[in-house]
Protein backbone atom coordinates (compact mmCIF):
# COMPACT_ATOMS: atom_id res chain seq x y z
CA UNK A 1 0.00 0.00 0.00
CA UNK A 2 2.60 2.21 0.82
CA UNK A 3 4.33 2.04 -2.42
CA UNK A 4 0.77 2.32 -4.36
CA UNK A 5 0.99 5.84 -2.44
CA UNK A 6 4.03 6.95 -3.10
CA UNK A 7 3.59 5.80 -6.94
CA UNK A 8 0.66 8.23 -7.09
CA UNK A 9 2.51 11.22 -5.07
CA UNK A 10 5.19 10.80 -7.75
CA UNK A 11 3.01 10.44 -10.85
CA UNK A 12 0.67 14.04 -9.45
CA UNK A 13 3.67 15.82 -8.97
CA UNK A 14 4.91 14.42 -12.68
CA UNK A 15 1.68 15.55 -14.04
CA UNK A 16 1.76 19.17 -11.94
CA UNK A 17 5.39 19.88 -13.75
CA UNK A 18 3.93 18.79 -17.39
CA UNK A 19 1.29 21.33 -17.06
CA UNK A 20 3.00 24.39 -15.75
CA UNK A 21 5.52 24.99 -18.83
CA UNK A 22 5.05 28.89 -17.70
CA UNK A 23 4.33 30.34 -14.56
CA UNK A 24 3.62 33.76 -16.26
CA UNK A 25 1.22 32.27 -19.15
CA UNK A 26 -2.32 32.03 -18.49
CA UNK A 27 -5.41 30.90 -20.25
CA UNK A 28 -8.68 33.96 -19.77
CA UNK A 29 -11.53 32.52 -20.53
CA UNK A 30 -14.12 35.56 -21.23
CA UNK A 31 -17.76 35.62 -22.69
CA UNK A 32 -18.90 37.49 -25.98
CA UNK A 33 -18.95 40.90 -24.92
CA UNK A 34 -15.30 40.19 -22.74
CA UNK A 35 -13.41 38.74 -25.67
CA UNK A 36 -14.79 41.48 -27.90
CA UNK A 37 -14.06 44.72 -25.81
CA UNK A 38 -10.30 42.87 -25.04
CA UNK A 39 -9.87 42.07 -28.62
CA UNK A 40 -10.83 45.94 -29.50
CA UNK A 41 -8.34 47.33 -27.05
CA UNK A 42 -5.04 44.98 -28.11
CA UNK A 43 -3.03 45.99 -30.32
CA UNK A 44 -1.33 43.45 -31.93
CA UNK A 45 -3.82 40.75 -31.29
CA UNK A 46 -3.72 37.26 -32.99
CA UNK A 47 -6.92 36.22 -33.87
CA UNK A 48 -7.28 32.00 -33.95
CA UNK A 49 -10.25 30.05 -35.58
CA UNK A 50 -9.52 27.04 -34.73
CA UNK A 51 -12.67 25.45 -36.23
CA UNK A 52 -12.52 23.05 -39.06
CA UNK A 53 -11.34 23.91 -42.73
CA UNK A 54 -14.95 23.17 -43.91
CA UNK A 55 -16.18 25.24 -41.12
CA UNK A 56 -13.60 28.14 -42.18
CA UNK A 57 -15.15 27.87 -45.51
CA UNK A 58 -18.58 28.72 -44.89
CA UNK A 59 -17.82 31.87 -42.58
CA UNK A 60 -14.43 33.18 -41.35
CA UNK A 61 -13.49 36.67 -39.69
CA UNK A 62 -11.42 38.06 -42.29
CA UNK A 63 -9.11 39.20 -39.77
CA UNK A 64 -8.70 35.59 -38.07
CA UNK A 65 -6.09 32.86 -38.63
CA UNK A 66 -7.38 29.38 -39.34
CA UNK A 67 -5.24 26.64 -36.93
CA UNK A 68 -8.17 23.87 -36.53
CA UNK A 69 -7.30 21.65 -33.74
CA UNK A 70 -8.14 19.30 -35.06
CA UNK A 71 -5.58 18.75 -37.06
CA UNK A 72 -2.22 16.78 -35.35
CA UNK A 73 -0.25 18.97 -36.47
CA UNK A 74 -1.88 22.08 -34.41
CA UNK A 75 1.02 23.22 -32.26
CA UNK A 76 3.31 22.98 -35.25
CA UNK A 77 1.25 25.77 -36.63
CA UNK A 78 1.03 27.94 -34.17
CA UNK A 79 4.43 27.40 -33.34
CA UNK A 80 4.76 29.90 -36.37
CA UNK A 81 2.94 32.55 -33.81
CA UNK A 82 4.46 34.98 -31.88
CA UNK A 83 4.38 33.74 -28.08
CA UNK A 84 5.05 36.95 -26.52
CA UNK A 85 1.77 38.81 -28.17
CA UNK A 86 -1.92 38.00 -27.22
CA UNK A 87 -3.94 35.53 -28.63
CA UNK A 88 -7.80 35.15 -28.97
CA UNK A 89 -9.19 32.04 -29.70
CA UNK A 90 -12.25 30.93 -30.67
CA UNK A 91 -14.55 28.50 -32.19
CA UNK A 92 -17.96 27.56 -32.95
CA UNK A 93 -19.52 27.66 -29.43
CA UNK A 94 -16.45 27.21 -26.94
CA UNK A 95 -15.26 23.73 -26.49
CA UNK A 96 -12.47 22.97 -28.83
CA UNK A 97 -11.26 26.82 -28.17
CA UNK A 98 -11.15 25.82 -24.61
CA UNK A 99 -8.97 22.80 -25.66
CA UNK A 100 -6.54 24.77 -27.89
CA UNK A 101 -5.88 27.65 -25.63
CA UNK A 102 -5.11 24.99 -22.98
CA UNK A 103 -2.70 23.86 -25.73
CA UNK A 104 -1.45 27.18 -26.73
CA UNK A 105 -0.78 27.99 -22.72
CA UNK A 106 0.98 24.95 -22.46
CA UNK A 107 2.97 25.65 -25.31
CA UNK A 108 4.49 28.66 -24.08
CA UNK A 109 1.87 31.27 -25.14
CA UNK A 110 2.10 34.35 -22.18
CA UNK A 111 -1.67 35.77 -23.21
CA UNK A 112 -4.33 33.38 -24.07
CA UNK A 113 -7.69 34.52 -24.81
CA UNK A 114 -10.56 31.37 -24.89
CA UNK A 115 -13.95 32.87 -25.87
CA UNK A 116 -16.56 30.97 -24.32
CA UNK A 117 -20.21 30.18 -24.71
CA UNK A 118 -20.42 31.78 -28.25
CA UNK A 119 -17.95 31.49 -31.40
CA UNK A 120 -17.57 32.50 -34.91
CA UNK A 121 -21.54 33.45 -35.43
CA UNK A 122 -21.34 35.62 -32.42
CA UNK A 123 -18.12 37.28 -33.33
CA UNK A 124 -19.43 38.53 -36.72
CA UNK A 125 -22.77 39.82 -35.36
CA UNK A 126 -20.71 41.88 -33.23
CA UNK A 127 -18.87 43.02 -35.73
CA UNK A 128 -15.88 41.29 -35.42
CA UNK A 129 -13.75 41.67 -39.09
Amino acid sequence: MKKVKSFLLVLMIGFGFLNCSDANSQVNTLDLDGFVSKIKATPNAQLIDVRTPGEWAEGKISSSKLISVADPKFLEQASKLDKNKPVFVYCAVGGRSSKASTLLQQAGFKQVYNLSGAGYSGLAAKGIK
